[in-house]
């Protein structure tokens, strides 16, 4: 299964910044890891009836140090429609 990562920090960081350089780094290796281990978890098994593919994700994220947030996204590629709704409904359920 193919899982890519890209997290990035956007903005200046504040004077009394929450996080500093060394606290983003492991924000975003605890991110990879906790986000990487559910989808190995969910996906674990699953290919595509049709085609015999697995599931490909990119997870995007960026820290916006102006508001000291993150926003992330999930991006999935699929070998076919079919299977990318069976892959949605299996990321959207919870545990």
């Amino acid at each position: 299964m193919d899982i890519k990562f890209d997290l990035r920090t956007t903005g200046e960081a504040l004077p009394d910044a929450f996080l500093d350089s060394a606290e983003l780094g492991l924000l975003f290796e605890s991110t990879r890891r906790s986000i990487g281990d559910g989808i190995q978890r969910k996906f674990r098994d699953v290919v595509c009836e049709e085609h015999g593919q697995a599931p490909a994700f990119r997870i995007s994220g960026v820290y916006d140090r102006n508001i000291e947030e993150m926003d992330i996204q999930y991006h999935v590629d699929t070998c076919c429609q079919i299977f990318l709704l069976r892959v949605m409904q299996i990321l959207n359920q919870r545990g």
